[in-house]
């Protein structure tokens, strides 16, 4: 039986390899930006109803951005883009004729929002995570 040819599977083999390293990642990344993405929404829902209203503008202008997923790191933006709205949240001076007249407290919307949302991010998050790995490694 004469042969042909030799074949090196090497190359083949890590781009397998590799190539089922990416679809499992992705597999995991997609369950993540998902569990984030409805935290997300969360956030803006809870921002808004803790939002003081006299026009409504700073209540309706609360918007997330995009899920960004850098290296392990992924991350989304909860933001109002109100020009006063740093104002609202932090507190401020309350000034009449140039002089302090006294001082506003904040409401802090976000912060507060933000520091239930992180509590709910390990309950939401790791059991998906957790759910993909297991998948992938067929448990």
């Amino acid at each position: 039986m004469s042969s042909f040819g030799k074949f090196d599977t090497k190359g083949f083999d890590d781009f397998v390899a590799q190539f089922e390293s990416k679809v499992k990642g992705e597999l995991i990344a997609h369950e993540v930006e998902d569990a984030m993405s409805t935290l997300a929404t969360k956030a803006v829902e809870s921002a808004k109803k803790k939002t003081p209203v006299d026009t409504g503008t700073l209540r309706r202008n609360w918007s997330v951005s995009g899920i960004k997923h850098a290296g392990n790191a992924f991350q989304v933006d909860i933001f109002n883009n109100v020009e006063y709205a740093p104002f609202i949240e932090n507190g401020h001076r309350i000034v009449r004729g140039g002089k302090t007249v006294g001082y506003q407290p904040g409401v802090f919307m976000l912060k507060d929002t933000m520091d239930t949302i992180n509590v709910l991010a390990t309950r939401t998050i790791q059991p998906r995570f957790d759910k993909a790995l297991r998948d992938i490694m067929g448990d």
